[in-house]
């Protein structure tokens, strides 16, 4: 009898995990291939607010380091957010994409985008340094800066975890195949001014380029769908042309 008991719970737990896994869900994915070489990416818009009115350079190009196919490239600075239902609401996630740039200088990102106020990681330009920031018109650092060299003509993949009032960055070179999951995190940053809104990487006054986004609520939902070109669905590991 107690053996049924045991059992029977085991099966209920399975249940519910399984009905977790089925209620996320995958809220942004683009890999770019879809798009046109010179025209900004279709999946994106510019963040309508006053604080970004500045004239951001947008394009889709091909991966300089011929590593991948289509990237984007920005050259200037500001935002350009995804076009997906629900982002104004988007409160907790993980969220992936592949980063270069070719010069030192303050490469950033901006989430929980709410008006003119937002958080922002950002490496340093001495390229060696990366921290966490909440903007509301002034620059106010949470936590230290933490060391990762990034180098200059190296794509990276990015890793950041929003989870309520705490936030986590990892990152690794794309090449290396280790799960994040087994990759300790490098900053986390507790704060909560800003309980949700859109994301977006950019906001930086050098060339950039950017691949592979993804924005998930869990880490299963990190894969990429069919596509009509015959792409299969896979994990960031295998994206695009990697080995």
């Amino acid at each position: 009898m107690l053996n049924r008991i045991c059992l029977c719970l085991v099966v209920i737990g399975v249940l519910f995990s399984f009905g977790d896994l089925a209620n996320s869900k995958t809220l942004f994915a683009d890999d770019f291939e879809g798009d046109a070489v010179g025209k900004v990416p279709k999946n994106f818009e510019k963040y309508d607010h006053a604080h970004n009115n500045v004239a951001l350079e947008v394009e889709v190009a091909k991966d300089p380091e011929g590593e991948s196919g289509n990237v984007v490239h920005q050259f200037s600075y500001g935002y350009y957010i995804p076009q997906a239902t629900g982002i104004a609401n988007w409160t907790d996630w993980i969220w992936e994409w592949d980063w270069m740039w070719s010069e030192n200088g303050f490469p950033g990102t901006a989430f929980r985008l709410t008006g003119g106020e937002y958080y922002h990681i950002s490496p340093r330009d001495d390229n060696l340094n990366v921290g966490f920031w909440y903007w509301n018109g002034a620059w106010n650092q949470k936590g230290a800066l933490v060391g990762y060299d990034f180098g200059l003509d190296t794509w990276n993949r990015f890793q950041v975890i929003a989870n309520g009032d705490q936030f986590t960055l990892k990152i690794k070179r794309r090449d290396d195949a280790t799960p994040f999951s087994e990759i300790k995190p490098l900053l986390e940053a507790k704060d909560d001014t800003l309980e949700k809104g859109p994301l977006s990487v950019g906001g930086t006054n050098t060339d950039s380029w950017v691949d592979n986004f993804i924005v998930g609520e869990t880490e299963a939902d990190l894969t990429f769908p069919v596509e009509p070109a015959g792409k299969l669905a896979t994990t960031w590991g295998t994206l695009k042309n990697q080995d």
